[in-house]
């Protein structure tokens, strides 16, 4: 008697275990059939430090969204702090004559659940740390959810757009502007928090952004090394 309860108690644990890793398997499966829209615009900040004058081709670029990844009901999909990832495709120290280059390719979006969403975005605009932080859990310019739009596998929108896309991808050029000047920073003197409108460089003096040979964003300066400190603000853009 003991024997036939232990294996009718062994297979329903099993049943449960069965039912549990096919439900598990349609999640993920789902979840690996999204991705981002192009056009999508995602705020984020350097989670750690980046100097050309160390970098290699390979190395790991972590960012972290400023605002929560919301769905079309309003779901937290990804909240604020979640992780972009990205790698340098290319540098260069600067040496005599020779510019410094950095660029950057950015690879995966690490979702609430763990789930990896693939993405290739490029840096619409980059600007310096804030140094006030008092605006940073404001809406983004332009109202509606800051999160980007996402498609599940029959191409239905999961997500939705924080703002209007912005036309084009990494911005040539530079803003000459030697910190501190008015260019990028607020009221109060510190840096402002960059919006989706936004684009190339702001307030970073004698740095230029465009687009690399690897598809990469590219960061160059004739004069100095391109360093990019923890909390460098970026606005990133989706392209495909």
């Amino acid at each position: 008697m003991k024997l036939r309860i232990s294996v009718l108690t062994t297979a329903f644990l099993a049943s449960i275990s069965l039912a549990q890793t096919q439900t598990n398997s349609a999640s993920e499966s789902q979840s690996a059939g999204m991705r981002l829209a192009p056009g999508t615009i995602i705020r984020v900040e350097l989670a750690k430090t980046v100097d050309a004058k160390k970098a290699k081709v390979g190395d790991e670029v972590i960012v972290k969204t400023m605002d929560d990844f919301r769905s079309d009901k309003n779901e937290v999909l990804a909240p604020r702090g979640s992780k972009v990832l990205g790698h340098v495709a290319e540098v260069s120290p600067h040496e005599r004559d020779s510019a410094s280059t950095l660029g950057i390719v950015f690879d995966k979006m690490i979702m609430k659940n763990g789930t990896e969403i693939p993405l290739k975005a490029s840096i619409q605009a980059i600007g310096w740390p804030q140094s006030n932080t008092a605006s940073a859990n404001q809406p983004m310019a332009g109202g509606g959810n800051p999160g980007g739009m996402v498609r599940g596998p029959s191409g239905g929108n999961v997500g939705n757009g924080a703002a209007a896309p912005v036309p084009g991808g990494a911005a040539p050029g530079s803003v000459n502007t030697a910190p501190p000047t008015p260019e990028g920073t607020d009221a109060t003197g510190g840096y402002a928090e960059l919006t989706p409108k936004d684009q190339g460089v702001v307030g970073m003096s004698g740095v230029s952004l465009s687009s690399g040979a690897a598809q990469d964003s590219l960061l160059s300066s004739p004069k100095h090394n391109v360093k990019l400190d923890s909390g460098t603000q970026m606005i990133l853009r989706v392209v495909s």
